[in-house]
């Protein structure tokens, strides 16, 4: 019933109104297919936000109106605290029903009542704006769209109510269904390009952070992804798909992401310029910088719209301006790479200056202006990946290069040490001549000299060979003493020396470290059936596969005792030495050799263990953990891998007593 009442008043107010219209109409035909609504548009401020659809029904052209202006493509009022009011007249001037629909494209307006006064003098309201949660809407469009349905030679009078905190920008199309669909295909195609470009500098970039670890390449990412959230929510994409119902986050969302581009980016340079390294005095202001970026970035979740995206833009044109300077320097200073990065901070930054001037209402509102950022994001983000690459390069040039003279002092060092055995020579020919002249002035004192210099001589060199023989048998012993008689691979005592090396250097560097322990299935079992010589011959085979599976040179693969190994991998956590321990235990499963003209297998059961030592872990904890899922191994049905973490509590204890 309320309902029904305010229509009635708003019917009666619509009909009591005489407009006497300063623009004229916008007739439709069969022929109409888009219009720019702006030469037919009137509008008139609200600054005091009191006007109700009443009021304005009752106001003449003359008096409040105003005509919009033709000089440009749409209006933009800029950042404004006015509401305000629009009006149109539409006519169909054929014989025939005619369907059309009113595009306003502009995404992040907070609220659009839309009041369509139809011919039989009934109003009807609209209520748009992305303060109202995206499935309300009547078209399920990125912008916001108004079916319109005129009868034959009929009329209607629209009037709009616009109240924003972002800027006040109005663009107004007529479309039909097919031209919104082509035109709306057209801007999805262009959006999917933009989009698929920077999610595939995400992905890229993101592989290449993982194989090489360089935390450029990791704020690069997170800039890159924050630039297309950014200038999704903006397109109002996220809207549509990612958080439709979310009415606060999708008004916050894009001063977030702005600001998430504005700290990454300067995470990105401080690393990216290497600031800290060629300006000392500039490090701290790189700091402030970033904390300043990170400050925004709260606030933004804190703050309205209309004043954080205001301080998040001006922050960013400061910021890219700084970077800018920086860069040319460092590209002056001979830094190749510094040359793709100050080009791409230019593209992005005019792009920048264009959106940010176009939002302050300074420059009229069009497809280029609206979309110069993108364009210049995407192509900055282009250049920033050719510029690491780029950085990559010299990288692996300069450790090439340092190489390169690392042989050569070796080459000189060994070339004066080639001279120095030269003059020594020398001396000692000169030395001999020296006691040839004694000699022949005291012959028989000479004589015996001589023959006893012989007897020395003869002496030390049978020394240095026995002492030489002696160090080549002692590194055969030690050889032979680290290493297993039967399988040729380490044996106990090695892997004892290894763990307790291996253990406090990842204590000492906080890596992780791994312990495989395998047991061959029922190997008491197959000594019994086939004869131990078979079973020397499983685990020679058994040992061989083991060994085949550990593929890097500081991987250690013993003989633990009996039937059971163990394999030492530095530098690896629970995912890589699970994934070990599974291709050790394909491995074995895979082993077959003949014993009595038949085709024999085993499996085996393995236990891991991983961790990171601290100051006060056991090794002994560290092995026994990999038992104890060796034993679970075993006990669910062996020829399967388990996994245990170390107990180091008890040894924390015992270090607290």
């Amino acid at each position: 019933m309320k309902n029904l009442l305010k229509t009635s008043v708003l019917c009666f107010l619509a009909l009591a109104s005489s407009v006497a219209w300063s623009v004229q109409s916008l007739i439709i035909s069969d022929q109409t297919d888009n219009v720019n609504l702006l030469p037919y548009l009137e509008y008139v401020p609200d600054s005091t936000h009191a006007l109700s659809f009443e009021d304005v029904s009752h106001l003449s052209s003359a008096d409040s109106w105003r005509t919009a202006p033709r000089t440009r493509e749409n209006l933009n009022f800029g950042y404004t605290d006015d509401v305000y009011w629009f009006r149109f007249n539409i006519e169909n001037s054929t014989n025939k029903r005619q369907l059309t629909n009113i595009e306003l494209g502009y995404t992040v307006l907070d609220f659009v009542d839309v009041y369509i006064v139809q011919p039989n003098k009934e109003t009807r309201l609209i209520e748009l704006g992305d303060k109202h949660p995206f499935p309300e809407r009547l078209v399920d469009h990125r912008n916001f769209i108004i079916p319109m349905d005129l009868a034959a030679e009929a009329s209607a009078t629209v009037y709009m109510r616009i109240q924003t905190t972002s800027s006040m920008q109005v663009p107004m199309f007529l479309w039909r269904d097919h031209s919104l669909l082509k035109i709306t295909q057209s801007q999805m195609l262009g959006l999917g390009i933009y989009f698929g470009t920077m999610g595939v500098m995400v992905l890229y970039n993101l592989f290449v952070f993982f194989s090489v670890r360089e935390s450029n390449y990791l704020y690069y990412v997170l800039y890159v992804a924050s630039i297309a959230m950014f200038f999704s929510s903006l397109s109002g994409i996220s809207f549509q798909y990612l958080w439709p119902n979310n009415i606060w986050w999708n008004d916050q969302s894009i001063v977030f992401f702005l600001s998430c581009v504005v700290l990454f980016a300067a995470l990105f340079t401080i690393r990216f310029l290497r600031i800290a390294e060629t300006f000392p005095r500039l490090k701290y202001v790189g700091t402030l910088v970033v904390v300043i970026s990170a400050a925004i970035v709260a606030c933004s979740l804190l703050i309205e719209y209309r004043t954080m995206i205001a301080v998040v833009i001006s922050w960013a044109v400061v910021g890219i301006t700084i970077a800018i300077v920086i860069g040319m320097y460092r590209w002056m200073l001979g830094d190749s790479s510094a040359k793709y990065y100050c080009i791409s901070w230019f593209t992005f930054l005019i792009g920048g200056v264009i959106l940010a001037l176009n939002k302050f209402d300074v420059i009229p509102r069009n497809f280029l202006t609206e979309n110069a950022t993108q364009f210049g994001s995407a192509l900055e983000v282009i250049l920033l990946s050719f510029a690491l690459a780029d950085r990559l390069n010299i990288e692996k040039r300069r450790r090439f290069e340092a190489q390169l003279h690392a042989l050569e002092n070796e080459r000189v060092a060994r070339l004066a040490q080639a001279e120095a055995l030269q003059q020594e020579k020398n001396a000692r020919q000169a030395q001999e001549q020296a006691l040839i002249h004694e000699r022949e002035a005291r012959e028989a004192q000479a004589s015996a000299l001589a023959v006893q210099r012989q007897a020395t001589e003869t002496l030390e060199y049978k020394v240095k060979e026995r002492t030489h023989e002696l160090e080549i048998a002692n590194q055969r012993l030690e050889e032979l003493t680290y290493t297993d008689g039967l399988t040729g691979i380490r044996n106990r005592r090695y892997l004892n020396r290894a763990l307790e090396r291996e253990f406090s250097r990842a204590r000492r560097e906080k890596a992780p470290l791994t312990a495989i322990l395998i047991d061959i299935d029922h190997f008491k079992q197959f000594n019994d059936t086939h004869g131990h010589l078979v079973g020397d011959d499983c685990l020679r085979e058994v040992a061989m596969a083991i060994n085949e599976c550990a593929l890097r040179d500081n991987d250690v693969v013993a003989r633990y005792g009996g039937e059971e190994f163990c394999v030492l991998l530095p530098n690896t956590d629970q995912a890589g030495a699970m994934r070990v321990a599974e291709e050790i235990c394909d491995a074995v499963r895979a082993v077959q050799f003949k014993a009595s003209g038949q085709k024999i297998t085993v499996t085996a059961s393995l236990g891991v263990s991983a961790c990171i030592p601290e100051r006060h872990h056991d090794v002994d904890k560290f092995i026994a953990a990999a038992d104890t899922a060796l034993y679970e191994s075993k006990a669910n049905g062996r020829n399967q891998v388990n996994f245990a973490l170390p107990d180091f509590s008890s040894t924390l204890n015992q270090n607290k007593g």
